[in-house]
């Protein structure tokens, strides 16, 4: 089985994939950390980021593994994806129709070595519609602005930062949802979860619920 969780920063996705595919046996895959590592790599070596061509040479070099993301086969430690100016490059990165087409090819071979081992729960902005369309399962979580900003700044030990972070997930929130090239919407066939009022447990239990229903019935 694949899993697909969608949904904007904050959401609370990434904890959730993370929690539904250790209940499930399933390989954790966070694409997001695919883009991240080319915005990591473009900064290290220079990159332009409104060459979209060079961007997307780069990006041959990023793999994706239930480790994380891999440059050049070596794996990229969680923190280095993380800093402040990878994730302001990232959001610009992601945007590139040019790199997006190369990790395309390089998310969805992942799932497919996962779903070998079993399974994976693959969390990102357009696995639902794009990434893996025929996912047996699609959820796409959303939360309030203000909510997910906290969450962010929490995870992040930035509260004092707390404006700051809502500002750049609102920039985040417009860039991701008015671009032209995989927008971040709902699949038509997901389901949708608010997670505003809920906590990680309550979201991974009903997660868990949907996914075990699929499987009984398969």
């Amino acid at each position: 089985m694949l899993v697909a969780i969608d949904g904007p920063a904050g959401s609370g996705k990434s904890s959730v994939a993370r929690a539904v595919a250790g209940e499930l046996g399933f390989i954790h895959l966070n694409t997001g950390a695919a883009y991240r590592a080319v915005a990591l790599l473009a900064l290290r070596e220079g990159v332009d980021f409104e060459d979209g061509a060079s961007l997307a040479g780069i990006s041959y070099r990023v793999s994706l593994d239930g480790e994380g993301a891999r440059i050049d086969g070596t794996p990229i430690p969680e923190g280095e994806l993380r800093t402040p100016e990878v994730s302001a490059a990232a959001s610009t990165v992601s945007a590139r129709p040019e790199v997006r087409a190369v990790l395309l090819d390089v998310q969805r071979e992942a799932a497919r070595r996962a779903r070998e081992q079993g399974g994976a729960v693959v969390e990102g902005r357009d696995i639902g519609t794009v990434v893996l369309p025929d996912a047996e399962l699609k959820v796409y979580l959303s939360a309030a602005p203000e909510e997910r900003a906290r969450r962010r700044a929490h995870q992040t030990g930035r509260e004092a930062e707390l404006d700051r972070i809502r500002e750049a997930m609102k920039r985040r929130d417009r860039q991701d949802s008015e671009r032209a090239t995989s927008p971040l919407k709902p699949a038509p066939d997901a389901v949708v979860l608010d997670t505003t009022t809920l906590s990680l447990g309550e979201v991974v239990s009903r997660v868990l619920d949907l996914a075990r229903g699929l499987q009984k019935g398969a």
